[in-house]
């Protein structure tokens, strides 16, 4: 487990990798000169121009500002890919599961609002859509209900905003439910042991280990705090608290965009590199949170009244359940699915609890309990 004494191991692990990618490159280039006349660009120094132009939007071949004039210039196409692949050769080190073992710390620190319901929940799973440059092939299935080129990406978040997976590289017509699906079946992703859960929006279905709100009900936050009636059912009282949790998915999601501004921007590079510049960024993302205190940028992202109204899935779809893990519509008369039902009675025993809290301690009423 990294701490903040690990300060140079990304440096470290970083230029080892991109070293012994590009080391023949590099020996073939000073043995014959490059093909513009510039030397090779260090591995310290291609790893802080990389950063520059993530921060930037763009990873065009244009001059970065560094405080060492002889290694100003310009990057070549396979330095900034030897970065990016050894920065994503990272990823397992640095995006890794959450501790299936203990309750989450936000959990604890608001123990009267979410205890001891929420305590096997592990963290929250969205998807979020950056723009891209499609294929010529199949260029039309990468738009996205909102009519531009984006790839989808998948992503879980622990509740101190840390990617504990992610998935990059589908089409942005491609919906979150059935990316789960083959995030599960194929991609590796983590399946936390009996009684942990991750929190999921309404595209996804309510079953397995991902617990969704209620349907046909408020959900958002933004949507809470402009009503003057207050909470009027358990369903509400339940929705409410569940998008006051699952909201650090949409924060870090935040965060992230503002960061790397590259995620805004497109870029010329074949789909399967434009794949891993999120994954980079998601690197990088972890690897500021576990060293950096007191990150200006995370605590305007920190609270739950931060706008990020940005992130709202694209291709959210309220009537979704049928296509949940790929599994497409349903036709005729379907068996009982025993999945689906036990996340809905544990659903259903929450809502009860969180209901009976509500009506029975005037101090859990008031907005600032909620909403703390």
């Amino acid at each position: 487990m990294y701490n903040r004494n690990c300060r140079p191991s990304i440096v470290q692990l970083g230029k080892q990798n991109m070293n012994d990618r590009g080391s023949a490159h590099h020996r073939e280039a000073n043995n014959h000169g490059s093909e513009d006349g510039q030397r090779n660009v260090p591995a310290m120094a291609a790893m802080s121009v990389f950063a520059y132009r993530t921060w930037r939007r763009s990873m065009r071949r244009d001059p970065v500002p560094m405080h060492n004039s002889s290694l100003t210039g310009q990057m070549r196409v396979h330095e900034i890919l030897n970065v990016l692949l050894a920065i994503c050769s990272l990823k397992d080190e640095f995006i890794r599961p959450p501790d299936y073992t203990s309750v989450q710390p936000l959990i604890q620190e608001h123990g009267y609002k979410y205890r001891p319901r929420f305590d096997g929940c592990i963290g929250a799973i969205d998807g979020t859509h950056i723009p891209c440059v499609p294929p010529l092939e199949n260029a039309d299935a990468w738009i996205n209900r909102k009519g531009f080129h984006s790839q989808n990406i998948l992503a879980a978040c622990s509740f101190d905003m840390k990617f504990t997976y992610m998935l990059t590289g589908y089409e942005g017509s491609c919906h979150d439910a059935r990316m789960l699906g083959e995030a599960i079946a194929f991609k590796g992703f983590p399946l936390p042991p009996p009684g942990k859960f991750y929190l999921v929006d309404s595209g996804y279905a309510n079953k397995d280990c991902f617990l969704s709100p209620y349907r046909r009900e408020t959900y958002h936050l933004p949507e809470y705090r402009r009503r003057r009636d207050g909470l009027g059912n358990r369903r509400e009282v339940f929705n409410y608290t569940h998008s006051s949790l699952r909201n650090c998915i949409e924060r870090t999601f935040g965060v992230w965009k503002a960061r790397f501004k590259i995620l805004k921007g497109t870029n010329s590079y074949p789909v399967e590199k434009q794949a891993m510049i999120p994954v980079a960024c998601a690197v990088l993302h972890n690897f500021i949170r576990m060293v950096q205190v007191g990150d200006p940028l995370h605590e305007d992202y920190a609270g739950d009244c931060m706008p990020v109204s940005e992130n709202v899935d694209v291709n959210a779809d309220d009537g979704v359940d049928d296509v949940a893990f790929g599994t497409g519509p349903s036709t005729g008369p379907q068996p009982p699915d025993t999945r689906r039902d036990a996340m809905n009675m544990l659903r259903d025993m929450m809502a009860d609890d969180m209901w009976d809290r509500f009506q029975s301690a005037p101090w859990y009423r008031t907005t600032q309990a909620l909403a703390s």
